[in-house]
């Protein structure tokens, strides 16, 4: 007598192959801190801190540097460093979210020098040329603002008063020329010898 046993398979028994999806889905509950240091042995951990953080970091860098293009460029240059001095991180620096602003704050800092210093670098103008200059927007003298700062103490008197009501001051030149009793035509001439003893100042300071 032959007894031939018949083996039934139960779908429930099979041993689950896990997926990349559930790879995501894992890394997803961890914590920033705790996927910086996972991303130093995988680059996926670190694909889900951008993904986590892009959108904040995006619109923090719009509202510093005015500018949707260059915001993005610094939240690029944010995440490259980042990436790049993960294993420095410690609880030292606070949180993560700390730690990443104050490098995205850096970054934004350094675009907006930059362009200060490029706004400034203006070419020589002939006199009769002052007469044509547009006065300085209000983002122009929002993003010299810092930078006007810091160097006023180091600038002539009458140069640092003049910067003090174009920049701090944010007066127009028609103001600027009622206040002084000068015209407008002079307020141009007396900015545009101003910015570049600031130029100078600037670059003597290496900021």
């Amino acid at each position: 007598m032959t007894f031939t046993q018949t083996a039934s398979f139960d779908s429930s028994d099979a041993i689950r192959v896990p997926s990349v999806m559930d790879y995501v889905h894992d890394l997803s509950t961890l914590t920033d801190e705790q996927l910086l240091t996972q991303s130093l042995k995988s680059p996926s951990a670190f694909e889900v801190l951008v993904t986590r953080h892009q959108k904040d970091f995006l619109e923090r860098a719009t509202y510093v540097v005015k500018s949707r293009d260059e915001a993005e460029d610094v939240v690029q240059d944010t995440f490259v460093r980042i990436y790049r001095f993960a294993p420095r991180f410690n609880e030292s620096y606070g949180t993560f979210r700390s730690w990443a602003m104050t490098i995205l704050m850096n970054v934004a800092r350094t675009k907006l020098q930059k362009r200060t210093r490029d706004w400034l670098r203006t070419t020589q103008l002939e006199p009769e040329h002052y007469e044509s200059l547009a006065a300085p927007s209000e983002e122009d003298a929002m993003l010299a603002k810092d930078t006007v700062t810091r160097v006023l103490a180091r600038a002539p008197e009458d140069t640092a008063h003049l910067l003090r009501l174009v920049y701090l001051e944010g007066l127009s030149y028609e103001q600027i020329g009622e206040r002084e009793s000068i015209t407008v035509g002079a307020v141009k001439t007396r900015v545009h010898r101003a910015k570049k003893v600031l130029q100078k100042l600037i670059q003597d300071l290496d900021i």
